[in-house]
């Protein structure tokens, strides 16, 4: 059976690393280092879930958004927000978009993966990894491989 894609959208090198270690297994991770990529890439192919971060360089999480709705409002649906910038005008900004999830970085494995499964469809939890170590260590570690 193919793998459903996902789309990371994000320029940290080492959460794009990270994000993709994790969901390998399950997926097959496209990643977008800002989001006028991410929106290129939107075009050509057909996600599962969408991973997005809202502050990147040169095109940000809020444009991606934005052409989502004016072009694609369908997908809305599948995209999973993963930032750290989830302050109280954040929040306010973001509910105008029907977003799947908002997720806090560092996140925790498996609400990570709770979440992309259930923008693809299978949500089953019984077959969930349980993280080893926290969101945080693995952010860490990520950095750490990065650099070696």
């Amino acid at each position: 059976m193919d793998k459903p894609f996902v789309l990371l959208a994000d320029d940290n090198e080492a959460t794009c690393t990270l994000i993709t270690a994790l969901l390998q297994s399950e997926f097959v991770v496209e990643v977008a280092s800002d989001g006028g990529e991410a929106i290129e890439k939107l075009k050509s192919r057909q996600y599962a879930a969408i991973l997005l971060d809202l502050r990147m360089p040169h095109v940000d999480g809020y444009a991606v958004l934005d052409s989502l709705s004016t072009e694609r409002a369908d997908l809305l649906s599948r995209v999973i927000i993963l930032t750290a910038a989830v302050d109280a005008r954040e929040m306010q900004r973001l509910g105008g978009y029907p977003v799947q999830r908002i997720i806090a970085k560092p996140f925790e494995v498996d609400v990570l993966f709770h979440a992309v499964r259930q923008c693809a469809g299978g949500d089953d939890a019984s077959t969930m990894r349980v993280p080893i170590i926290s969101g945080g260590m693995l952010f860490l570690l990520a950095e750490v491989l990065r650099r070696v």
